[in-house]
């Protein structure tokens, strides 16, 4: 039907639906879209397993063995100082500190450098410089360190909680690390899609005395698990770098103006180009559980315990893995991965072209991939039985996600897992749908036809015919043998009887002769009124069939006396039958117009078959038959089956030119009809 007249319309269905909802999710980035497609990723990374990290950057770790050993956490700001000072002189090409220092502490004792906090917050409105030199005082050994190592790099926070932050207009100390040079291509936007409400940033003489400064704001995607760096941040109409791109670009020595932010395309750092989305997010490829990066803690810095020259001309992350610190983060292979390994792992990924490709061009390859999928989902769905249809549906599930599994492995492309597989799930739940109620209506069809079948066959033959892939209403000429019988003075019998009787009569009869007729392997072609027209060898000949057709009539007449005894007790009327039997070819095949049609039997033998059933009134018999019919059914079954029967004159039938020999039966306890009465 239409399914296979519009097959591709069809088929494209299930694909425009996932891409209506694709593009919902890439224009809205739906959080129940985007974590379950989160989670295929994580799978997938999982699936790939850790890879090794390049030997540029190393983590310097105040673990919670350096905690012990200073006696506090914090750990005091001039012992920050110190392991900037022992980094950058074991030649350390980067020093880059994710901690946020916000506030001034030095080494003085709590209570006194809390005085000096308060007398500088005093003193801020009426004598700044004085408060900045307070401040100078207590951070003085951090920031001569900073200073002096002359590539040391402090960390800042933005805050989406104006509550939160202790600065709400960016410090000049900070914001000279903004970046120079933006461009928005065709096409693009440079939203980012997020707005801070105010700053957690270090104290001017700490920041001032850094080579640069770049934010560490951390934004997990919505299930929580942390996939993304936000290289670009608008604060106030003015766009700030993230720790790993200033990180990146100390590294190699580039000025501000050698860091170029390409919008929802890429972040051009020299002549490294790290890959964004259209969001202008670093999708970040993470190498493993923690641990994976080179770990080494603070104390043995601190103590001297390492080699000469175990940090020379690296990046070193100095950040914290305390436990307690609460700055851990889920990722594809932990729950708890420290944020200094995040910024580690962003920083190596642009240092190594690592970072995962998500950009216009995979859209596109996810558009495609859901119009193919959704497309060979429909066609193998048409494949064979359901269940094999299922399996096929399945392996190219699996198919699809090893093509996503080579795509994140050699190529670091991120492809879109989940919705093209639901493309492929709903393509075969489209079609299994629509095969279901295809063949709900092949079945009612079926139904319908053997309905039709069972009111000419009996039911052995009914299934036989409507299981057989052979056509069988095909016009063609065969031996049969036929049956006519009728209710002999119908007319007088029914006279006078309420219309539900006489219908209940005729409905009685009607039965009697079907069971009759089926039973004895035969083919009711019609009720006519009150008569009806048996076949037997229709649609398929056999020697036995003029020995059926003998058997029937008897049956019948049998039937017909024992149902007359019945209606005797009644006090009824009893029912008269007239039976005529013959054999020879016939024209099979369906007869009608445009609208109706019918299988019928008709040809010489059917017409000598009536015309004998009208002889049982001229010759007060039961059942009249031909020489032929009773020749053949001796034939099977020997002589004693036309016991019963005697000749009558030789007939010469109305309309037919040649002559018919014929014979006589009645029933032995049923009375002879009425010789010469019409119905």
């Amino acid at each position: 039907g239409p399914w296979r007249r519009d097959a591709l319309l069809w088929s494209l269905v299930p694909s425009l639906i996932i891409l209506t909802v694709y593009y919902g999710y890439v224009a809205g980035d739906s959080p129940l879209l985007a974590a379950l497609e989160g989670q295929t990723l994580s799978w997938r990374l999982q699936a790939r397993g850790p890879i090794e990290p390049g030997p540029e950057v190393v983590v310097v770790a105040i673990d919670d063995r350096t905690v012990a050993a200073l006696g506090r956490w914090p750990i005091p700001r001039a012992r920050l100082g110190d392991a900037v000072g022992a980094l950058a002189a074991d030649g350390a090409r980067v020093v880059a500190v994710d901690l946020l220092v916000t506030d001034s502490e030095g080494d003085l004792p709590p209570a006194v450098a809390e005085a000096m906090r308060e007398a500088g917050e005093r003193l801020a409105d009426d004598a700044p410089a004085l408060a900045a030199r307070i401040d100078s005082l207590l951070d003085e050994r951090l920031a001569i360190a900073l200073m002096g190592a002359g590539n040391a790099l402090l960390g800042y926070a933005f805050v989406f909680d104006a509550a939160q932050a202790n600065a709400v207009v960016m410090p000049p100390a900070v914001g000279r690390s903004a970046y120079r040079i933006t461009t928005v291509p065709p096409g693009r936007s440079a939203e980012i899609g997020i707005q801070p409400a105010g700053l957690l940033v270090p104290p001017t003489s700490l920041a001032g005395s850094a080579a640069s400064t770049g934010h560490v704001t951390v934004i997990p995607d919505p299930d929580n698990v942390l996939r993304h760096d936000y290289p670009v941040i608008d604060y106030d109409g003015t766009y700030y770098p993230s720790l790993a791109i200033e990180a990146v670009r100390l590294f190699d020595g580039l000025a501000r103006d050698r860091v170029v932010v390409r919008f929802g395309e890429s972040i051009v750092v020299g002549r490294r180009i790290a890959p964004a989305d259209l969001r202008t997010r670093l999708t970040t490829n993470p190498y493993g559980p923690p641990g994976t990066f080179e770990t080494l803690s603070l104390i043995d810095v601190l103590d001297g315990r390492l080699p000469e020259g175990t940090f020379t001309d690296r990046i070193v992350l100095l950040g914290s893995t305390v436990t307690a610190s609460g700055d851990n983060f889920a990722t594809a292979f932990s729950p708890m991965l420290p944020g200094v390994e995040h910024w580690a792992t962003v920083i190596d990924n642009i240092l190594q072209g690592r970072l995962l490709i998500r950009d216009d061009r995979t859209l596109g390859a996810d558009v495609l991939a859901i119009l193919v999928c959704g497309v060979l989902a429909t066609v193998l769905a048409r494949v064979g039985p359901l269940p094999l249809s299922a399996v096929l549906t399945v392996g190219l599930l699996l198919l699809w996600g090893g093509v996503t599994l080579v795509a994140l492995d050699r190529a670091q492309v991120w492809l879109n897992a989940s919705l093209p597989a639901a493309a492929i799930v709903l393509g075969f739940l489209w079609v299994a749908g629509l095969r279901t109620v295809g063949e709900q209506r092949a079945r009612r069809r079926a139904e319908r036809q053997r309905a039709n079948l069972a009111r000419y066959f009996p039911p052995r033959l009914v299934a036989q015919l409507a299981d057989s892939d052979r056509p069988f209403a095909i016009d063609r000429t065969q031996d049969a043998a036929v049956l006519f019988t009728d209710i002999v003075d119908s007319t007088h019998l029914v006279e006078g009887l309420p219309p539900d009787e006489a219908m209940a009569l005729l409905r009685t009869f009607h039965r009697l002769v079907e069971r009759a007729v089926f039973a004895h392997d035969g083919t009711l072609n019609q009720f006519l009124g009150d008569g009806a027209f048996a076949c037997f060898g229709v649609p398929d000949p056999g020697p036995n069939d003029a020995l059926n057709a003998l058997r029937c009539a008897r049956t019948l007449a049998a039937d017909i006396a024992g149902w007359n005894r019945a209606r005797r007790a009644e006090g009824l009327a009893p029912v008269r039958i007239g039976i005529g039997l013959h054999c020879g070819p016939v024209l099979m095949g369906d007869i009608g117009g445009t609208l109706q049609f019918q299988f019928t039997v008709t040809g010489d033998t059917v017409n000598v078959t009536s015309r004998l059933e009208a002889l049982t009134r001229e010759h007060g018999v039961t059942l009249v038959a031909s020489d032929a019919l009773l020749e053949a059914a001796r034939a099977v079954a020997g002589p004693h089956v036309a016991e019963g029967f005697t000749p009558l004159p030789i007939e010469r039938l109305r309309g037919r030119e040649r002559s018919v020999r014929v014979w006589a039966w009645q029933l032995a306890d049923d009375p002879a009809p009425a010789s010469a009465v019409g119905s």
